[in-house]
């Protein structure tokens, strides 16, 4: 067979190429060159009206689409964005940009991966001249996790009649040392109740009765139900003397168990309005050995029964909140206030990590004034399994991305407390550390924590854990494993008596902040778009918390979008999702 040379402009390019590769590169040049003909910035306008296809061939288009966006252009799927009545220019440009890969979507590259240009422009005439209303007010179709719930509670009710002649009519009880079940949160009440069940929770022989009676499904079923009822305060509080309830050991346990013992973690229960006959027992069993918690255990070791019975007191006079609204959910303009949803989140860890953060406790980090990127960082790494420490997962567990930043803006804002004592031990440890935690152990880089003012214990349990692979980072488990327990220990005693400086903090704008700048494009309250713009006003708020994801992770290839929410958190996000899908 022949070979070929290929010269361009006098230089030899391709040396030795055969006949049918020559072939190939001239048919796939064609393509490129009738693509990019077709498909090189806007639409071309063509020199004739795009001519009319037949009515079979329009029907066969569209029935492609209707299956997610409906013959109306408003079909039922809640990631599925309304396009009825978008503007043409825009929905042809979407098309376009899911073709040639600038929006990443697999299903919908598949769906228009054989249109040529007149159909594309054909399908967005379609949907642009829909006048279908938006389904602003009508109900979504119920999810199959809602409709799950809905049965469990229903099941659950009838599961829970044995139970009332203990717990109470609702799960309120109305008995001496018997605790209310109402309002418990399910990721307490399951664990819990399986205890009893299995043997390893004392003090309740009647408990094991139900053992061969209740399924997993049905121990599920109680939860969802208990847990949708109004708690109320024990009547039994009518009883006791307020002047015998003291605060005093209460301070440990809120912050745990809450503000006035209303808990905002569903592991941990609510101690406000139990019953104080209760809570003594519960008490006394951990101190004395007879229900495993390590925390519990170590809380209540050596305390005395008239302190407990002042403390069961307090808590048992306490006034119960039914928290309906979580804080990771509050992102409508009205309740917008992502520092107080922090600082609420922040009431169960404020019993280790101390008062805002400000750790009072040798091996419990300070988070006071730490850079929101690395507690972001490391509170996600506890909750994902990548730190290792049992305490720290299960608090984590159950936290959203929109919490884990709440905690985060909430912490890096509190200002770190002030160091006395000892002055620094000068080492030339520090030399390699000083890179990238700073000279005076305060970082410049957000997602590398500061040193300054760390507890010392817990900088030695860091780097063991970096030196052990307990904790993920190749450059400090590089670091760690040079040094032995003598130099970590100096180390962290000089890092611990440096002053500590508060991280520059951003905090997130509001809805109605944000909203100024969308609507330069999108119009007044994302109703009244420019050409090559969608209408956002009305549209589904999980395809816009979508889209935006998109634009921000650059999924979508949009400059100009991703310059306007690149920097944005993901409360943000869903704020100003929330903002235009309620207009």
């Amino acid at each position: 067979m022949p070979t070929y040379r290929v010269v361009y402009r006098g230089i030899l390019v391709m040396p030795s190429l055969s006949s049918s590769s020559i072939l190939s590169l001239l048919g796939t040049a064609a393509l490129l060159a009738s693509l990019s003909a077709c498909d090189s910035g806007t639409p071309p306008v063509p020199k004739n009206p795009v001519p009319e296809r037949p009515a079979s061939e329009k029907i066969t288009l569209v029935s492609g689409c209707n299956s997610c966006h409906g013959e109306d252009g408003v079909g039922n799927n809640p990631d599925v964005p309304f396009i009825a009545g978008q503007h043409a220019d825009y929905l042809e440009r979407a098309l376009r940009e899911y073709l040639i890969g600038d929006r990443k979507h697999e299903l919908m590259r598949a769906a228009v991966f054989d249109l040529d240009v007149a159909q594309r422009h054909q399908l967005a005439r379609h949907y642009a001249g829909l006048n279908s209303p938006w389904k602003k007010t009508a109900p979504q179709p119920t999810s199959g996790k809602n409709a799950e719930q809905t049965r469990d509670i229903r099941a659950g009710k009838a599961l829970s009649r044995p139970c009332a002649g203990c717990h109470g009519k609702d799960g309120n009880s109305i008995k001496e040392g018997v605790p209310s079940l109402a309002g418990l949160q399910a990721e307490y009440f399951i664990p819990a109740l399986k205890s009893y069940l299995q043997g390893t929770r004392q003090g309740a022989a009647i408990m094991k009765n139900f053992k061969l009676s209740l399924s997993e499904r049905d121990i599920r079923q109680l939860a969802a139900y208990f847990a949708v009822q109004k708690r109320q305060r024990s009547p039994l509080g009518k009883r006791l003397k307020a002047s015998e309830a003291s605060d005093k050991l209460a301070h440990r346990c809120l912050g745990c168990h809450g503000k006035d013992g209303n808990s905002t973690h569903p592991a941990i229960p609510s101690l406000a309005g139990q019953n104080a006959a209760y809570l003594i027992k519960a008490m006394q069993a951990y101190r004395d050995n007879k229900r495993q918690n390590k925390l519990m255990t170590d809380m209540a070791h050596g305390l005395s029964d008239k302190a407990i019975r002042r403390n069961a007191i307090y808590f048992a006079t306490r006034t119960p909140m039914n928290l309906a609204m979580q804080p990771s959910s509050r992102t409508d303009k009205a309740t917008f206030d992502p520092l107080g949803d922090g600082a609420q989140l922040a009431a169960s860890c404020n019993g280790c990590h101390g008062d805002k953060g400000n750790s009072t406790t040798r091996d419990v980090p300070r988070l006071a004034g730490l850079a929101q990127a690395y507690l972001q960082h490391a509170i996600g790494a506890y909750r994902e399994g990548r730190r290792q420490h049992a305490m720290m997962q299960m608090l984590t567990r159950y936290l959203s991305d929109t919490d884990i930043e709440k905690l985060a803006l909430y912490y890096a804002s509190q200002t770190p407390a002030t160091k006395t004592g000892k002055a620094p031990v000068e080492t030339k440890l520090t030399e390699s550390c000083a890179g990238c935690h700073g000279e005076d152990g305060n970082s410049a880089t957000p997602t590398t924590p500061s040193l300054a003012g760390q507890q010392a214990d817990y900088i030695i349990a860091a780097l063991q854990a970096y030196k052990k692979g307990a904790r993920e980072n190749e450059d400090m488990q590089g670091a760690a494993a040079e040094l032995d327990r003598k130099a970590m220990r100096i180390l962290a005693d000089h890092y611990s008596r440096l002053e500590p400086k508060q991280a520059a903090v951003r905090m997130f704008e509001t809805p109605q902040s944000l909203a100024q700048k969308c609507d330069r494009c999108h119009g007044k309250n994302g109703g009244e778009p420019d050409p090559d713009k969608p209408r956002i006003a009305g549209q589904r708020r999980a395809y816009l918390v979508k889209a935006l994801q998109a634009f921000k992770n650059k999924e979508r290839l949009n400059p100009t979008m991703y310059k306007m929410v690149g920097h944005l958190s993901r409360v943000e996000i869903e704020a100003i999702a929330s903002h235009y899908a309620n207009q």
